[in-house]
């Protein structure tokens, strides 16, 4: 009997506890393309049990490599970069965030809500992946040391305009 690899399934995804779907294979994969199933994503099956993340399953952690790697300028696909994640979680976001990390990549926790992670992504890409797992009142700062970027999600309007300001200020 042939080994089922997956492709063959179908598909539930849980966000928020709000479960969609059947999706057929190629649906998600088509959803892994967009962005819109992501690493942490859970996924399952079946309809009520057996949720994991997307990554944790080969077939779809096949496909999120080809998307990130889609995603990526031409310029920086398979180049590494080290980055500076900073993050305020809630206590039901902070499990899932730092899985989350784990997954981008070779990662060290430095302290509460810091992390040094060595990962093939760009700043941009790299807070869109983790800010899908954020709530209203968590905030994330990414720094790419390797090349000068910065990305960030929700630390509201005045802290954006200072950040941009600084950060583009050219040397004396």
């Amino acid at each position: 009997m042939p080994r089922d690899d997956g492709s063959t399934k179908t598909w539930f995804v849980k966000v928020d506890g709000r479960v969609y779907g059947p999706y057929t294979a190629a649906q998600m994969r088509a959803y892994v393309g967009e962005g819109r199933v992501a690493a942490h994503s859970l996924v399952s099956i079946e309809r009520d049990a057996g949720w994991k993340p997307a990554a944790d399953i080969e077939l779809l952690r096949g496909w999120l490599d080809e998307a990130r790697g889609a995603r990526q300028p031409a310029a920086q696909t398979g180049q590494l970069a080290n980055f500076i994640v900073i993050a305020e979680t809630g206590a039901t976001t902070a499990d899932p965030f730092e899985a989350a990390m784990g997954h981008l990549g070779e990662c060290v926790k430095i302290s509460a809500g810091v992390w040094l992670l060595r990962a093939g992504l760009n700043a941009t890409t790299l807070r869109n992946e983790l800010s899908h797992l954020l709530d209203r009142d968590d905030r994330l700062m990414v720094v790419d040391a390797s090349h000068d970027r910065t990305a960030w999600f929700n630390l509201g309007q005045e802290t954006d305009q200072k950040i941009r300001e600084l950060w583009g200020k050219k040397p004396n």
